[in-house]
């Protein structure tokens, strides 16, 4: 189980109450960008974090891949592929990249969809909820031996009954 969070701007102390509560217990802690906290700030020691387009710390990456619990899990923030505009770019970037799950934020609101053979997240937004769910919010994912699990959970680390997805591979 790994947890997943984005576009926290400014709010340290969100990305703060989410670290102390998982670390220890999942497997990998991501931020998808557009914190605007300093790269070298102690949050994010334990946290996999990449820059966002709010975030003009050279310290950070654009784009990472990392390997967590068997899969092959790519981060980016998304602006770069305009994410905005959909999946496209971003999904044949994941496939070329031979990615399992492609994590992003930039648009605000949650998403949880498989491309291919890829699942895509967005977290939605821990501080800037956009669009019709008007939650801060973050996300859980459980790998699955057949598939996935991806539970959204609100600030105070509960679940958001109309945001409970499993996949099946």
């Amino acid at each position: 189980m790994f947890i997943v969070m984005s576009d926290s701007h400014t709010d340290r102390e969100i990305v703060k109450r989410i670290k102390e509560k998982y670390e220890g217990t999942a497997s990998a802690l991501f931020h998808c960008g557009d914190s605007e906290l300093p790269s070298n700030d102690e949050i994010w020691r334990g946290i996999t974090v990449v820059s966002g387009n709010c975030d003009y710390d050279e310290g950070y990456s654009e784009v990472k891949m990392v390997e967590v619990e068997g899969k092959k899990i790519l981060i980016a923030h998304g602006h770069q592929f305009y994410v905005g505009f959909g999946l496209e770019r971003y999904s044949y970037f994941a496939e070329e990249k031979g990615a399992d799950i492609a994590l992003f934020g930039h648009i605000h609101q949650p998403v949880a969809q498989i491309i291919g053979k890829t699942l895509f997240i967005n977290p939605g937004s821990v501080s800037q909820p956009r669009g019709n769910i008007n939650i801060k919010m973050y996300a859980v994912v459980t790998i699955l031996d057949n598939g996935y699990n991806v539970s959204y959970r609100d600030l105070e680390h509960k679940e958001i009954p109309d945001l409970q997805f499993t996949f099946n591979l």
